[in-house]
């Protein structure tokens, strides 16, 4: 696990053990978001993530997927223009032909204090829920 960071830009790379995960992304920061074709800004974006700030993941248990939700009482994000990403899992062309996936934009949060926070698992294949308040 490779990370890097300045005032205006971060980096992050990695590989799995096994090899067969390998992600390498870097980004600069910049005061708006621009060109993304989701949000129309950068509090757009913003608002959109601190509303959906849980996830769902396999597990071992294959009808089974656990979840995480990020809390924080600072949340701060800023735009970044994106230098360059590779991520074995979206380059994959079977699992994702070319044309089918577009990245879109990129954000950064740091120097903000978080805590993740255990969901209750949901049975694989049920479906998508809404987190978010009412």
């Amino acid at each position: 696990f490779n990370s890097a960071e300045s005032a205006d830009a971060v980096s992050v790379a990695f590989t799995a053990r096994n090899s067969q995960c390998v992600v390498d992304a870097a980004v600069e920061t910049r005061d708006e978001l621009t060109e993304s074709e989701l949000f129309a800004s950068t509090a757009e974006a913003s608002n959109f993530f601190r509303n959906g700030a849980a996830g769902f993941s396999p597990t071992r248990r294959s009808a089974q997927l656990d979840g995480l939700e990020l809390r924080t009482a600072n949340w701060r994000i800023q735009a970044a223009e994106i230098c360059h990403v590779r991520s074995s899992f979206f380059d994959d062309r079977v699992a994702f032909p070319a044309g089918s996936i577009s990245l879109d934009s990129a954000l950064v949060m740091r120097d903000v204090a978080v805590e993740w926070h255990s969901l209750d698992p949901i049975a694989a294949g049920q479906g998508h829920r809404s987190l978010a308040p009412a």
